[in-house]
């Protein structure tokens, strides 16, 4: 019998900006992809969820420590400083979203 290929996990890491929020979800993400330019998080994420001081990224496993980081390290966004704080992480979507559930609206597929 031929092995499987292992496939690729994910974590995703639920996170608050505590000071100078709430942000644009564009806004939000040209800042993080300058903040991680160059480093191994920059093309393995997605933002998933985003409330405008909430929200839930997804980043491969092994880039997990460092996306916690950046998310740590970023202190603007669009000019306006900001300290964000990283929640919980988790291996799948469904527990971030049952654990902060009053912080997501029901706004269709781009939030799911």
């Amino acid at each position: 019998m031929a092995n499987k290929a292992p496939r690729e996990r994910w974590r995703y890491i639920a996170f608050t900006i505590e000071e100078g929020g709430p942000f644009a979800r564009h806004d939000f993400l040209d800042s993080f992809l300058k903040a991680t330019k160059g480093a191994p998080v920059h093309d393995a994420f997605r933002i998933t969820v985003f409330e405008g001081d909430f929200g839930i990224i997804k980043v491969r496993h092994m880039v997990k420590d460092d996306a916690i980081r950046a998310l740590s390290s970023l202190e603007s966004v669009k000019g306006t400083p900001c300290k964000i704080l990283t929640l919980k992480t988790s291996g799948t979507i469904k527990t971030l979203k049952d654990k902060y559930k009053s912080r997501i609206s029901d706004k269709g597929p781009e939030y799911g």
